[in-house]
């Protein structure tokens, strides 16, 4: 019994002592496998919480990269939906461009032929030979760009819009100078043309020239009196025109004049047609160079049918033959 080991198992009072004995070193031997067991499982459990320490930690920090990522995401996100409205935005004023320039174009071309049609009757008014001026030619570059877009990557089509609207904002600074020499030109030629529409230098009837400007031997009293007009003497009832446009300012009887009516052109002239037997405008009425206003006749004090056609300027009689042999 010295080198036993006994182990006793005593249960409720019903039921008997159980107990097994053991030799000692068998028993030592249990213990100490017991004590490794306990042992290991001590450190299985250290270990795993250690693990599980780690994953934890490395869970926690893939979660703060995760949340890192999702924000970038959502940054490029809204980068992308601004650069997305930036880039419509641009094609829009692209768009807005290109409209300009063709409408710009189109003015330009009204312009050009307006130019034309002026310089042509300015030549044929005057006998000159001005030249109608040449437009510069621009090449489109924005119908350009749109045909390349095809072979053309979508950032290349973007740069290629973009240097298609610097190139238009450049062609779009000549057209607006060409216009603007147009435009002078324009009103030059305009000016011009309507001098020389209201000029009085339109015969303003068919007939005889019966009695010169300036001082002659008076046909009733015979004595020298200044004439301030010319005679032109044809039938009762010949047309008379007026020999430049302008606004009637007297049409009805005035003494030795009879019936007489008086045109004023602007730029300082004025016309008379005196004697007259019918007056086909009243004042305030606007007349064209070569419109008939009136019918030959011998009202007034004359010595018989004929046209008294006097040019003022300034308010001063000047021999018409200055002006309608011109």
């Amino acid at each position: 019994m010295k080198n036993k080991v006994t182990i006793m198992v005593i249960p409720n009072a019903e039921k008997s002592i159980k107990q097994w004995k053991f030799n000692i070193a068998i028993a030592f031997i249990i213990l100490i496998g017991l004590i490794v067991i306990n042992i290991s499982l001590l450190l299985n459990t250290i270990t795993s919480k250690v693990t599980s320490d780690n994953l934890t930690s490395e869970n926690s920090l893939l979660e703060e990269n995760l949340l890192m990522t999702q924000d970038k995401i959502e940054l490029l996100q809204n980068i992308n939906s601004n650069k997305t409205e930036e880039i419509k935005e641009l094609k829009n004023s692209l768009k807005a461009s290109n409209e300009f320039m063709v409408a710009r174009l189109s003015e330009m071309e009204q312009t050009q032929a307006y130019v034309t049609q002026l310089v042509t009757l300015f030549n044929k008014e005057t006998n000159s030979d001005i030249k109608a001026p040449i437009s510069r030619s621009f090449n489109r570059a924005t119908d350009t760009a749109q045909e390349q877009s095809a072979e053309l990557s979508a950032d290349e089509v973007l740069l290629s819009d973009i240097n298609a609207l610097i190139t238009n904002d450049e062609i779009s600074v000549i057209i607006a100078e060409q216009t603007q020499a147009y435009n002078d030109l324009t009103e030059k030629l305009e000016k011009q043309l309507s001098y020389l529409v209201a000029r009085p230098d339109f015969y303003p009837t068919k007939g005889t020239y019966s009695s010169p400007f300036g001082y002659r031997k008076d046909p009733i009293t015979g004595k020298t009196t200044k004439h301030n007009g010319i005679d032109i003497s044809n039938k009762v009832g010949t047309a008379i025109y007026a020999a430049g446009s302008g606004v009637v300012t007297f049409a009805g009887y005035d003494g030795n004049f009879g019936n007489v009516m008086i045109i004023d052109h602007g730029y300082g002239y004025e016309s008379v047609y005196a004697h007259c037997k019918t007056l086909l405008f009243s004042p305030g009425d606007s007349v064209d160079k070569g419109t008939q206003v009136a019918l030959m006749g011998n009202s007034g004090r004359t010595t018989g049918p004929h046209l008294h056609f006097e040019i003022r300027y300034n308010g001063t009689p000047i021999n018409p033959l200055k002006l309608l042999d011109q």
